[in-house]
């Protein structure tokens, strides 16, 4: 065996041999940079030298396998940023002196120079398209990647630059107002795919792209006109992928464009959609915020149903209130999202999706007057063991409190939602418990129809046959009789070993005269702050921990001042 990996690990050596050997003869066939300054004033002195466009754009054919090898030499990142360098100022000065667009009545000969430029130009696209798409060889080393991370942010500002002339020269009619859409939608397609699913975060499911980084940065935060045609065209480009892994990190590369910052600023429209990247764009379309939401509108509602990780399904629903919704014509027809996502939480085994879902709709409801008949079935789901041990408790829990706020809701209804808390307290961490201790106060302040939970004549502590006339099981938090029952299981928690709960769990025995707590001030507790809250506190005096004071916990012997006297150590 020993063997057999010996000969596998030669046979790996003897490769990489031969692929440096070849990237050396490789890179000793590269133009240097004083051979392609010199076809550069060549082609400028010259219609007659443009053929040796084409030995530029040859280059690329040696320099791509370069970089597929995982090779990192400086000379040719060097040499391959100048070259693509070169082309755009040989592509530009073209385009601007109208060599790529046919003249009214032009020769064939022209024609025939025309077509075969306007060639050659796709060509030039083309390949720095591939050096997008180049994989890296290792995407936490940076020091390995630094060439090639450079090479890629210079060809896809070459290609911004490119729209930008393309959309000025390019126009079907002089002076007409136009925008390149097909160079523009190239770019997305091939931008939206970068990337790798290793570097989705976790947390919030953006994606750490430096690239598309870049893109957000320096174009598509600043100019409206990027925007707008980026979501008139998302719809095809979603179309226009076929594996998973490709939609995914096009999920995740639109998440991370959206996240940062709102898509505009309603007050501020006029000026927003006055700022754009091309110099004559359409702008009778490009200012039609109605339309821009419907596009909008249209391309999100593709793509939250692509296939979605579970990270992306919340990182959507977390901002969907603030980033989404509000840019919708009609936000009604996220229904069947929200929906959904309440279901799958439930079938993932993750509440933390039904929570953020319950948002969404609460959103719809508060604000388009969405009828929802069984929203307070679907909150009363989300009442489970899990739920206070979870991050989004904090979040469940600020929602709940404006959902109940309603003081037509039945006693029954609102008795569920205590009792069903009290039961989970049982179970709960002291962080949890003291959560939900001043929310049920609360409630029971708002609707005291409920303080029968308290002053139940029943002694269930010490009653062995009492039957708790709670039904747990029962799904409709109005048929669950909890009004009928008490919240004996608070009235245990004074007993809990943490002193912060079991002081604040005897509230329920006092007179309710205190104004309502504000939640606030207990939704952000964890174990750390619930320790440290204990090791700040002072005492005055010194603090009763034994009847009698030792010197010694293990001294080894039988002294008067050592505690464990006959303990041999």
């Amino acid at each position: 065996m020993a063997k057999k990996r010996s000969a596998v690990k030669d046979t790996n050596v003897k490769r990489q041999k031969v692929v440096a050997v070849a990237d050396v003869d490789v890179q000793s066939s590269l133009l240097s940079i004083d051979d392609i300054k010199s076809i550069h004033s060549k082609i400028n002195e010259s219609s007659k030298n443009y053929n040796n466009i084409v030995q530029l754009l040859k280059q690329y054919d040696l320099i791509i396998p370069i970089y597929n090898n995982c090779s990192n030499d400086q000379d040719v990142d060097l040499k391959s940023r100048f070259l693509s360098l070169t082309l755009y100022k040989i592509f530009s000065k073209l385009i601007s002196s109208n060599k790529l667009k046919v003249s009214f009545g032009a020769s064939n000969e022209l024609k025939l120079v025309c077509k075969w430029l306007k060639a050659k130009y796709d060509d030039f696209k083309t390949q720095l398209f591939k050096i997008i798409n180049i994989k890296s060889v290792d995407d936490e080393n940076d020091d390995e990647n630094e060439g090639l991370y450079s090479l890629k942010i210079d060809s896809l500002d070459l290609l911004m630059k490119l729209l930008n002339l393309e959309s000025q020269y390019f126009s079907p009619n002089e002076n007409e107002p136009y925008f390149a859409n097909l160079t523009y939608k190239k770019i997305l397609i091939n931008l939206l795919k970068t990337g790798e699913l290793k570097q989705i975060l976790k947390h919030d499911a953006t994606i750490n792209n430096y690239l598309l980084l870049e893109f957000q940065e320096s174009y598509f935060n600043k100019y409206w006109d990027l925007k707008y045609f980026m979501f008139n065209e998302l719809q095809d480009i979603i179309n226009s992928l076929d594996n998973d892994t490709d939609k995914q990190l096009l999920v995740s590369n639109v998440l991370t464009l959206l996240k940062s910052k709102s898509i505009y600023n309603i007050t501020e429209i006029d000026e927003i959609t006055s700022n754009n990247y091309t110099s004559n764009p359409p702008l009778k379309t490009i200012s039609n915020i109605t339309q821009f939401n419907s596009n909008f509108e249209k391309s999100i509602l593709k793509l939250i149903n692509l296939p979605l990780l579970s990270n992306q399904y919340k990182s959507i629903l977390l901002i969907l209130h603030k980033r989404i919704i509000p840019f919708f014509n009609n936000p009604t027809n996220l229904m069947d999202f929200l929906t959904d996502s309440y279901n799958i939480g439930f079938k993932l085994n993750d509440i933390s999706i039904s929570i953020l879902s319950l948002n969404g709709l609460w959103e719809l409801i508060n604000n388009y007057n969405l009828n929802y008949p069984e929203f307070f079935i679907k909150l009363y789901a989300i009442l489970t063991p899990d739920l206070l041990h979870l991050n989004y408790k904090s979040r469940f829990l600020r929602l709940l409190d404006i959902f109940m706020t309603s003081t037509h809701l039945s006693s029954s209804i609102v008795a569920s939602f205590i009792k069903k808390f009290s039961k989970l307290s049982l179970t709960a961490p002291p962080s949890g418990i003291v959560c939900i201790i001043p929310f049920i106060y609360n409630l029971m302040k708002r609707h005291p129809t409920c303080m029968l939970l308290i002053h139940s004549t029943s002694d269930p502590l010490n009653d062995a046959n009492y039957i708790d006339p709670f039904n747990d099981l029962e799904h409709d938090p109005s048929l669950t009789n909890a009004i009928n029952s008490s919240i004996w299981e608070l009235q245990s928690q004074i007993q809990h070993y943490h002193p912060n709960v079991s002081s604040l769990a005897k509230i329920i025995t006092q007179p309710f005269n205190k104004y309502n707590y504000n939640i606030e001030d207990f939704l952000d507790w964890n174990y750390e702050k619930l320790i440290n809250s204990e090791l700040s506190k002072k005492y005055k005096g010194e603090l009763s921990i034994e009847f009698e004071k030792w010197n010694k916990l293990l001294g080894g012997l039988k002294e008067d001042d050592t505690y464990l006297k006959d303990y041999d150590y």
